[in-house]
C-alpha cells in the first residue's frame, strides 16, 4: 500500500472521491459504489476503477461488491474539505451576499484551490462558524499539517 505524503497532494478527482465517500458517510450506515456513482453522476464501473487507486494510497477500504469506507487518513482528507467547502459556503452567502442556493457549486470549485493557510484565516474572519448556510454542521479539524 502507498500512502500520500504531505508533500504529495491529491487531485480535484480523488479530492472528490473522498468527500462524497465522507459525505455520504454523514447520512447513511453502508457506502456502495452505486451511492458513490449516483453522488458523483459517474457510471459504478468509473467509480470502481478509480476507488482502486485511494484503495492503493491508504485513503479508502473498498472490496469488489462490498461497503466502501474510508480509512483514518481518508477521513482525515474528507474532514479537511469538507470544512474547507462549508466554510467558504458561509462565505460567499453572508460576506458576498451570494444567495444559499447557489454558493454550493462556487464552493466546490474553490475547495479545491484555497490553501489550507487561508482557509485558517478565513475562519477566523468569520469567528470560527459552526454551520454552513444549509444548517450543515461544520466539522472540527483536529490538525492542519
Amino acid at each position: 500500500m502507498r500512502t500520500i505524503s504531505k508533500q504529495q497532494s491529491l487531485t480535484a478527482t480523488r479530492e472528490d472521491y473522498i468527500r462524497a465517500i465522507y459525505i455520504l458517510q454523514e447520512s447513511i450506515d453502508e457506502v456502495g459504489v452505486t451511492q458513490i456513482a449516483d453522488k458523483l453522476g459517474l457510471s459504478k464501473s468509473t467509480v470502481s476503477e478509480r476507488l482502486k487507486d485511494l484503495v492503493q494510497d491508504g485513503l479508502v477500504i473498498a472490496d469488489p461488491y462490498s461497503e466502501v469506507t474510508l480509512t483514518k487518513a481518508g477521513v482525515e482528507v474528507g474532514t479537511k474539505l469538507t470544512y474547507k467547502h462549508r466554510l467558504i459556503e458561509v462565505f460567499l452567502n453572508t460576506v458576498l451576499k451570494i444567495p444559499k442556493d447557489e454558493v454550493h457549486e462556487e464552493a466546490h470549485r474553490l475547495e479545491h484551490a484555497v490553501s489550507d493557510k487561508v482557509i485558517q484565516q478565513l475562519a477566523k474572519f468569520l469567528d470560527y462558524p459552526e454551520n454552513d448556510p444549509h444548517g450543515s454542521a461544520i466539522p472540527k479539524v483536529k490538525k492542519w499539517n
